[in-house]
């Protein structure tokens, strides 16, 4: 037993010998020294220049560690004269044993201060390419000495899954990026990365900050981009998995143009999966923009080639609102007459198709009150959004989004006192969301259980909407309105800096009344059931401006209705009882009954004008002729009556005089305060004097034939003379005493 005792002191001087040896050259050895002979191989390796201007450090056991400072490498030719890499400090060590063991455990990696200048030249070549070729030409170099044997991806792995890290911590980075084919630059600053424990497929924390300020290229403007975030990493190596568990992350954009910084939370679990095909997988995603909540799931696939994505996700918001969500971006909301409206916007589709081309199906939408479900796309490969839908829905107010002044200028319509104030309306702007107007091409049908417009309730609409670089259109648009059938067209044209506006609408067996009133938000003045045609357009940026540009024609042929703000028979009474020096007790309501009534109308420049009114009722029949300003409000207007049956008068007194006489009525004034005259006296005169001429005309040619006749009797001339002198004189003394008393 004493030799194995011999043998094991043996070893125990041996190795005390080595820590000695080992402690020796740690204490005497000073990398230092080394510093030309390292800047010389990595100038051999890599054609540039390694400065290592600070000190070097190095430790042997238990870790292996390199630490540098004030370290310079090279930039590439032609690429100027800054550096390609600085470094201000970086630290690297190594457990020593488990490389007996042959795994990487790193104790640490700490950088500080490390600043990287990335460009590419006007060709196409970047500043790193040839560190790409040299590192594959020593990979090469190395395969052929290894007996030209390559490890397999699955060799490979399994030596990565023997790495640890302990952590890696970067701060103050700063990453440069100089695109002169394309002009764009870019900076990453500052940069700070830090994590944990790190080991394949074992979570680790993960925290990262970055700002990137890019200017430049096809950006418009300036913009800047900062991201914060924070989660578990798990990198697992084997199975070509990446992901990150519970992400926290924060995203802002500043400058492109927008009116002001954009703020995006995200909350998910992201998986990334390199194999045939690689894909993203975003699991319980929150994403947060103002009030605006998105939640659900997103995956993309076929991420090799841009080509080849696809995306598939279902998506579900809160209830926000849109007014809120468009200030938060630094947009302008539309202005509505509801000051309520858009403040109740929920979403809730179901997306599969690519980055370009989306189908929602099934897509459904809430605003306020109106549900709509059916199936959309979004395809952003043309020069603008393309929309195209076929929706169905409960029920849509427009008059609630439409711009306060329009809804004024339905609802208040004229002063009642007939005086406009021009303050009121000339400089009243019609604010038109334009270019989101512009900005969007659609393309849709829709159907609606009811919809409000204009004032006008329709039902079971069926609607065309079409929209292209600004001109949208909806045609057709039927529904049933006012006990009849609408068909119409509507057309609202922003391509230039005035708005253009047309209507056509042909509606059928309706209740002119209800309509007009609905549509006023006042008492009708025209009620009755028929038919009603318009043809109109239109343009202008204020409310004043759109009377004055208006243009079209019209028709319209209504029966069994009434004409309110006029009773034509009450103003021939008031004009008979005037003309009698008596007042006439007014108990009668303020309209004109009709069985039937016809008229064609053209609008010219806000002047509307018709000339062949007919109206006919039991006791009347009416034609009219003449205008109406829109843009001041007056009337100008000629009704020509006639009686045709016994009308009553004060006491009841029958108006026979007045029978089959035109009664010529002229309205003038406002539509607010309209005035109307009959002259009824020089009317009466004119038709009592002829009706005494006539009677004189008859009485003269019964004289004559009565002279004649004493003539034939055998008298002289001369007294046969003078005897028809006298009668004429006595009888026309006779007749002029009946006129006189008949006028009176």
């Amino acid at each position: 037993m004493k030799w194995i005792k011999r043998l094991l002191a043996l070893i125990a001087i041996l190795l005390l010998l080595v820590v000695i040896v080992a402690i020796y050259l740690v204490a005497t050895f000073d990398a230092n020294d080394y510093k030309e002979r390292i800047e010389a191989e990595v100038r051999d390796a890599t054609g540039r220049e390694l400065t290592l201007e600070g000190p070097i450090g190095l430790t042997f056991f238990p870790n292996l560690g390199l630490r540098l400072e004030e370290v310079r490498f090279g930039n590439a030719e032609g690429f100027g004269d800054d550096p390609f890499a600085e470094l201000d400090v970086v630290d690297v060590s190594v457990a020593v044993m488990p490389l007996l063991r042959r795994e990487l455990d790193v104790r640490h990696i700490e950088g500080d201060g490390v600043r990287l200048n990335l460009a590419r030249d006007e060709d196409g070549r970047t500043n790193w390419d040839d560190l790409t070729e040299r590192a594959e030409e020593a990979r090469d170099e190395a395969v052929g000495a290894n007996n030209g044997e390559e490890r397999t991806a699955t060799e490979s792995r399994l030596a990565m899954e023997r790495i640890g890290i302990a952590g890696v911590t970067l701060t103050n980075t700063r990453v440069n990026w100089d695109d002169r084919m394309t002009g764009l630059q870019a900076t990453l600053d500052p940069f700070r990365l830090e994590v944990g424990r790190f080991r394949p497929g074992v979570e680790t924390p993960l925290e990262m900050e970055a700002v990137v300020n890019a200017e430049g290229g096809d950006l418009p403007e300036p913009v800047e981009f900062a991201m914060d975030l924070e989660g578990l990493l798990n990198v697992d190596l084997l199975s070509n998995r990446y992901s990150i568990r519970r992400l926290n992350a924060t995203f802002g954009v500043e400058g492109a143009g927008l009116p002001r910084p954009i703020g995006v939370s995200l909350e998910t679990d992201v998986a990334l999966e390199v194999a045939d095909q690689a894909s993203m997988r975003f699991e319980r995603v929150t994403v947060g923009l103002g009030d605006m909540r998105l939640t659900g799931f997103a995956e993309l696939t076929g991420l090799d080639a841009a080509e080849d994505l696809a995306v598939r996700s279902e998506l579900r918001s809160n209830t926000f609102s849109l007014p809120s969500l468009m200030e938060d971006l630094g947009l302008e909301p539309p202005k509505t007459s509801d000051p309520d409206a858009l403040k109740r916007v929920a979403l809730d589709l179901s997306a599969n198709g690519s980055l370009t081309s989306l189908e929602l199906s099934p897509f459904l939408v809430t605003i306020d009150d109106t549900r709509l479900v059916g199936d959309a796309r979004l395809d952003t490969s043309g020069e603008r959004p393309l929309f195209d839908f076929n929706l169905s829905g409960n029920e849509f107010n427009l008059d609630r989004y439409l711009p306060p002044e329009v809804e004024r200028a339905r609802t208040e319509g004229a002063p009642a006192n007939g005086e406009r104030d021009d303050d009121d309306d000339d400089d009243i702007a019609i604010e038109l969301p334009v270019e989101l107007l512009r900005g969007i091409d659609v393309r849709g049908e829709m159907a609606l259980e009811r919809l409000n417009a204009l004032g006008m309730v329709m039902r079971n609409i069926q609607l065309e909407i079409r929209a292209n670089e600004g001109d949208w259109r909806i045609d057709p648009l039927e529904a049933q309105a006012y006990e009849g059938q609408l068909t119409s067209r509507l057309r609202v044209d922003v391509r230039e800096d005035t708005p253009r506006y047309e209507l056509a609408a042909d509606l059928g067996e309706l209740d002119i009344g209800a309509l007009l009133e609905d549509m006023q938000g006042d008492e009708a003045r025209l009620m009755g059931i028929g038919d009603l045609e318009l043809d109109i357009a239109t343009r202008g940026n204020t409310v004043n401006a759109l009377r004055s540009a208006l243009n079209g024609s019209g028709s319209m042929a209504f029966s069994d209705g009434a004409v309110r703000g006029i009773n034509v028979a009450q103003v021939i009474r008031r004009a008979e009882a005037r003309l009698r020096g008596e007042r006439l007790e007014e108990d009668e309501p303020n309209q004109t009954d009709f069985s039937d009534l016809t008229a064609t109308f053209d609008i010219r420049d806000g002047v509307v004008h018709n000339d062949d009114l007919e109206a006919n009722s039991p006791l009347l029949r009416i034609r009219g002729e003449g205008q109406a300003d829109l843009t001041d409000d007056t009337l100008d207007y000629l009704l020509n009556t006639t009686l045709v049956d016994t009308i009553e008068g004060q006491g009841g007194r029958p108006l026979d005089d007045l029978r089959g006489i035109r009664l010529p009525i002229r309205i003038t004034g406002t539509f607010g305060d309209p005035s109307f005259r009959l002259d009824l006296e020089d009317i009466l005169r004119e038709r009592f004097e002829d009706d005494a001429r006539e009677r004189l005309r008859e009485e003269g040619d019964r004289l004559r034939d009565s002279l004649m006749q004493r003539l034939d009797g055998g008298r002289s001339d001369d007294a046969d003379d003078e005897t028809e002198e006298s009668g004429e004189r006595d009888l026309r003394r006779e007749l002029e005493r009946g006129l006189r008393e008949r006028l009176r």
